[in-house]
């Protein structure tokens, strides 16, 4: 059996580094994807250094996504030579692990709008980010693990709010272009303080990204995905059953009720856990079983608390999105918490026996750089633990 699930989980909590070999011979390439701050920013490093990949594929049987998040001291390193190529080394691994680079899509290369609008996520999707704001920020209640407000103030080259029309060009410019390189479109975004409203508004870019798709004759094979705050008229979310192939999320971020409310105070102050919940099974019963999401956010929360809130989501036929915390510059959380390689296996263990128990389906199709959730579904974390800590 493979262990690259068990090297993400390590590269997860330890971060990796960038050998001056890897920053040299990275330097002198075209055509990668490098990491734009899109709407967070998990590297430690100088902000003027040049841009390092955003995630990378680890080689094998099956190739797993990782992001590439450096935080700074780490035994994991990505290097180069001549003879391997790019390798992920450590001295907790026997030998150098293979990896690819992500090769990024010719349509951010040569349309800037393109590239303003939109980025390529996990090497598979395609992702918009609107409105590249959040209320919570203005009123000091932001989600403390969030960088939102201070990346989008240090990185200015993004529209900050999108419309139909933007959408649905650059979806039909991309796969019109990038055929084969997208297997999903994401549509995520920061708050308004009208829940209602902004629903509504991500609904707009939502009918964009499926109209050119089923423009395209591409709506069996590209799905459609929507994570936003849930509105506070649920009837709102029912023309979500409208959108062939579309997946869609309300995140929890924490399953302990304490930990809720330390870590999203602005969704705990003005929505309400439970009210989440609500929400989520609305959700589930207009797009269908496990087709509805949440995240949990591994590292924030004890891991028994983490897996109970998993198994009472796919209990109840919505799909947990298992996220490994990354800290991020500019998040009230930065780098004061890390959970370890052992917390996040952990996770990753009780996720493979809810995966094997319920038709969960990944959020992310191969594509979540940070998340667990993939890899649970095809057996990746059964078996014992490595030692990678």
């Amino acid at each position: 059996m493979s262990q690259n699930a068990w090297i993400k989980l390590a590269l997860l909590a330890n971060g990796i580094s960038l050998a001056p070999e890897f920053i040299t011979w990275f330097g002198g390439t075209d055509g990668y994807v490098r990491r734009r701050n899109f709407y967070n920013s998990p590297n430690w490093g100088p902000t003027d250094a040049p841009a390092p990949p955003q995630e990378l594929r680890l080689s094998g049987e099956r190739s797993v996504t990782v992001a590439v998040n450096d935080y700074g001291q780490t035994r994991w390193q990505l290097t180069w030579s001549e003879e391997t190529g790019p390798v992920v080394v450590s001295d907790l691994l026997p030998e150098g692990q293979p990896v690819e680079l992500v090769t990024d899509l010719s349509t951010l290369h040569s349309d800037a709008e393109i590239a303003r609008v939109s980025n390529l996520y996990g090497g598979s999707a395609l992702a918009f980010f609107s409105p590249r704001a959040c209320y919570f920020f203005a009123e000091g209640t932001g989600c403390r693990f969030c960088s939102l407000d201070g990346t989008a103030r240090e990185n200015g080259e993004f529209a900050g709010r999108l419309t139909y029309d933007e959408v649905r060009n650059a979806v039909a410019t991309v796969i019109a272009g990038d055929r084969k390189a997208i297997n999903q479109v994401m549509i995520v975004g920061g708050n308004e303080r009208d829940l209602d409203r902004g629903f509504r508004n991500q609904l707009k870019l939502v009918h964009a990204a499926s109209d050119a798709l089923v423009e395209a004759g591409l709506t069996d094979q590209v799905s459609v995905h929507l994570v936003a705050m849930p509105p506070r008229d649920l009837d709102i979310i029912d023309a979500l059953g409208e959108i062939p192939n579309v997946h869609a999320g309300f995140d929890l971020e924490a399953w302990d009720p304490e930990r809720f409310a330390a870590i999203a105070p602005g969704k705990h102050a003005d929505y309400g856990q439970k009210s989440i919940l609500t929400a989520l099974e609305r959700l589930r019963d207009v797009v269908g079983p496990y087709r509805a999401h949440s995240i949990l956010i591994a590292g924030l929360e004890p891991a028994k608390s983490t897996l109970a809130g998993a198994q009472k989501l796919a209990a109840e036929g919505i799909s947990p999105i298992i996220n490994a915390y990354h800290s991020d510059r500019h998040s009230a959380l930065g780098l004061s918490i890390r959970p370890t390689y052992r917390h996040l296996a952990e996770v990753a263990s009780g996720l493979q026996e809810l995966h094997d128990a319920f038709p969960i389906q990944p959020y992310w199709k191969g594509c979540g750089r940070n998340a667990m959730d993939f890899e649970a579904s095809h057996g990746m974390f059964r078996g014992a633990v490595p030692q990678y800590s």
